[in-house]
């Protein structure tokens, strides 16, 4: 009786930090999501002249099938395609399909948090952007902390609207152990931590290019800190640096125009000296 009672107090903590699978059972994961652009600036140029830019979102989801409302924080790259740099590429939630009207692609980290951005599942995000600004993802997470042992695997659709909001709908499942159902609880309606250290938690880097080219890349000219932890040495911005065409043809516009406008002041001068 003494060893069985031993046996199960032992088991206790086990039990009450299992995973539980909220798809599998019952209604399937389909939380709407809600957010903004929250950041969206130039990094650099590919080899094949398509413009790469960092993109960051932060976003919520939805409560569903008994899964708590949850913080959705998106670190990626956006390799914008030209018209003749356009990849044929599969449907990301069709893999059947070609991806038609493709605009660019999406690589990088999604974070899902707690109501004040404590760090629960970490994971791969890839999306497909298309040019009626819809955008097809796909996540796949794992849990750490209070989360470790469950894990997430999301996909759907999110559209982007004026002003940088976006709104759509993911499906898929995802695994909660009870100790991060405590936390989510005890952390409702928290004061949200700074986005920027919420994104330290991982560093992104570009991935290889995915548009059509001679050539593969697996970096970009130009790098900035964006989403470069504490804990990780920051992307060098030095002598790696290279001006974009626009830049130097813009540079090259305004010498130009300083010299025509010199040339015309020192002619006007000259013409009144002479009357």
């Amino acid at each position: 009786m003494r060893r069985w009672l031993a046996g199960l107090i032992l088991l206790i903590p086990v039990i009450l930090n299992a995973p539980v699978s909220h798809a599998s059972g019952g209604a399937a994961y389909s939380p709407a999501i809600r957010g903004s652009v929250a950041g969206y600036r130039l990094a650099g140029i590919e080899p094949d002249g398509d413009p790469l830019d960092q993109v960051a979102l932060n976003t919520r989801l939805s409560g569903s099938a008994r899964v708590p409302s949850l913080r959705l924080i998106v670190n990626s790259y956006l390799e914008n395609f030209k018209p003749d740099t356009t990849p044929i590429l599969p449907d990301l939630l069709h893999p059947n399909r070609t991806a038609h009207n493709l605009g660019g692609f999406l690589q990088g980290k999604v974070l899902l948090t707690d109501g004040a951005g404590n760090v629960l599942y970490i994971g791969s995000f890839i999306a497909e952007a298309f040019l009626d600004n819809s955008n097809r993802a796909v996540m796949s997470m794992d849990g750490i902390g209070a989360a470790s042992g469950g894990g997430a695997r999301l996909k759907g659709t999110f559209y982007l609207r004026k002003g940088g909001s976006l709104d759509g709908r993911f499906t898929g499942h995802i695994s909660i152990p009870r100790a991060a159902l405590r936390q989510i609880a005890a952390q409702r309606g928290a004061r949200m931590k700074k986005l920027q250290d919420i994104m330290n938690t991982v560093i992104v880097k570009p991935a290889a290019m995915v548009g059509r080219s001679t050539a593969r890349s697996q970096t970009v000219p130009l790098k900035t800190n964006y989403g470069a932890g504490a804990t990780h040495s920051p992307a060098s911005t030095g002598s790696s640096r290279r001006l974009s065409p626009i830049t130097v043809i813009a540079g090259a516009g305004a010498i130009v125009s300083l010299l025509i406008g010199l040339y015309l002041f020192w002619s006007e001068r000259r013409q009144t000296k002479r009357a």
